[in-house]
Formats: C-alpha cells, sequence, structure tokens
C-alpha cells in the first residue's frame, strides 16, 4: 500500500473535491482520481461518497483510513525502534515550547544536550499552552513541555520537569509599589488580588494558563482589573509592566531574569495560588525514541541546577 494513502484521503476530505485535492497535493486531477480508483479495486468497495458536495468518506472509507492511520503509526514505530537498536543514540527530536519556554528554558538546555548528544537534530514547533497539547498529541512533536494540569490528561502522558512561582510584577515606582513596605524577610511580599480592583491590567491572551488564572483570581476575590492590553507573550506583558503600562502576572523565572534590566517590584500572590508544573508532555501509545528520551533526562537534570523544583 502507498504511503500516499493517508495523506491523499485526508487532502479529499479536506479540500472537498478531486481539483483542489489535486491542487493542495501538487499531482494532476487524473493522477488523483486514478490512485483512489486503484485503492477501491483493491478494497473491492467504494471509499469516497462522490455524490455529496463536499466530498466524504463511505463507511469504508473511515475504516480504511482509520487502519491505514494505524499502519503508518506501526511504521513510524518500527523506524524509530530499528533507529535505536543501531550503536550509539542518534535520530532528531522535534518538541513543543511557548516562546517563553523556548528562551527561559531550552537555551539552559540544548546547549549541554548537545555537547552530550551531537548526531541528535532538534526542532523546535511553538505554540501555546493549548496547541502544544495538540501537537503532541497529533504526533506532530515529540513531547510538549506544557503546563499542568492538562487539557487533554486522558490522552497524554507526562514527566513533570520542575516548578515555578507565579508573581505580581509591577513598575517599582507604581503607587501600589510604593506603599508597600520593603520586607528583609520575604523576597516577594505577598499582595493582596483585591488591591488591583480597577488598576491597568496586562492580561495574556486566552487559551493560555496565565489567562485562566487570572480570570479565577478575579472570581475568588470580586476584584475587576481594567485590561488595556491582551498580549500573547508573558514576556512582552512584563516588559511593558515594567514602563508603568499596568499591572500583570508573571513567573518567578522570568521575573528574576528581568529585574536586573527593568525597575520592576514583584509581590506573592494573595490569595495563596500554587506553583505551576512544568512537564514534557507526549502520547503514551507512540514510542518514545532513545532520542526523545535522553532529552527529557537533560531537561531534568538542568532543570534540577538551575530552577526551583517542587
Amino acid at each position: 500500500m502507498s504511503s500516499n494513502t493517508c495523506r491523499y484521503l485526508c487532502a479529499l476530505l479536506s479540500e472537498g473535491s478531486f481539483s483542489k485535492a489535486a491542487q493542495f497535493l501538487d499531482i494532476s486531477q487524473p493522477s488523483l482520481s486514478q490512485f483512489l480508483l486503484r485503492l477501491e479495486t483493491e478494497a473491492g468497495t467504494e471509499l469516497v461518497d462522490r455524490a455529496v458536495k463536499p466530498l466524504r468518506l463511505t463507511p469504508a472509507g473511515e475504516l480504511f483510513l482509520r487502519t491505514e492511520r494505524q499502519v503508518d503509526q506501526l511504521r513510524e514505530t518500527c523506524a524509530k525502534q530499528m533507529d535505536d537498536i543501531k550503536a550509539g543514540v542518534r535520530g532528531h527530536v522535534t518538541i513543543g515550547a511557548s516562546d517563553y519556554r523556548e528562551t527561559f528554558f531550552l537555551t539552559e538546555v540544548l546547549p549541554v544536550f548537545r555537547n552530550l548528544y551531537p548526531n541528535i537534530e532538534i526542532s523546535v514547533a511553538e505554540g501555546r499552552t493549548k496547541e502544544l497539547e495538540e501537537l503532541a498529541m497529533s504526533g506532530v512533536t515529540d513531547f510538549s513541555l506544557v503546563i499542568m494540569p492538562l487539557y487533554h490528561p486522558s490522552a497524554l502522558e507526562v514527566t513533570e520537569l520542575y516548578t515555578e512561582r507565579l508573581l505580581i510584577a509591577m513598575n517599582a515606582n507604581h503607587p501600589i509599589a510604593r506603599r508597600m513596605p520593603e520586607t528583609a524577610s520575604a523576597e516577594y511580599p505577598a499582595l493582596d488580588f483585591t488591591e488591583l480592583d480597577r488598576e491597568p491590567f496586562l492580561m495574556i491572551k486566552k487559551g493560555q494558563k496565565m489567562n485562566r488564572l487570572f480570570h479565577d483570581l478575579c472570581d475568588r476575590t470580586g476584584a475587576a482589573p481594567r485590561v488595556v492590553l491582551q498580549s500573547e507573550s508573558m514576556i512582552a506583558a512584563l516588559a511593558l509592566a515594567s514602563v508603568g503600562l499596568g499591572v500583570t502576572l508573571t513567573t518567578e523565572t522570568l521575573a528574576r531574569r528581568s529585574a536586573t534590566t527593568a525597575p520592576l517590584r514583584c509581590f506573592s500572590i494573595s490569595p495563596e495560588v500554587p506553583p505551576r508544573v512544568v512537564a514534557a508532555a507526549y502520547r503514551g501509545d507512540r514510542y518514545l525514541s532513545k532520542a526523545a528520551r535522553a532529552l527529557i533526562q537533560v531537561m531534568l537534570d538542568v532543570a534540577g541546577a538551575k530552577f526551583q523544583r517542587g
């Protein structure tokens, strides 16, 4: 069976017609039609319902595609296992990560990993928290760096890597920061979230855990900060907070890195919120290569040496 089977059938489904699917696949329409005809001859039945627009699979076609996907996954698993049987650890690993995690974790991990495993190639697929889980579920990434708890806990397995505290951050000259006493006993004195009622606030956009935390704190305290900007990036939100545009939520990792270059003051959150757990998430029903497992182990080692662990 051709390795193009899944790709061609999925293109017919997503594009809805032979002409559009052929254009998407960059092949001629007669070639696509002949390919499908050969499949149907082998199967002994129609796989695509041509009487409806857009095209859809027949029940036999749905079974056929589902089986072919399983076969493709077995081929992929076999290829990875064969690579692992060869001498040495080599291959290619694709990681899913946010821009924040790339900047403040992978920059610590990848130089160490490359020194240990120079024959392993690394690719990074970027996305938001929920998107990163979906990349791992679909097999686009070998594993993704995500925040616990998962959006899809039944679909993924995880290896917990490290924890990081969550903080409230603002310009050091913000009126709230100026009236909060400096204390030698607490690096991050507690700030009641109700103090931020009607204060200009820089919120992380929907689809990320910081957005959920903001709304949870509003619900728990009854406070209603005035959202003046919604950002995709915690890094950008903290930079804007440091110049006085508003208050934001951040992590201790990012706050420590930014404190040396920006006039920031950070506070622990009241009511208390638990530190968030960063984990490597991957599909339990797929083979995790030696290369991917080696990278996760290096992440654990680096996290233990450089980051606060729970």
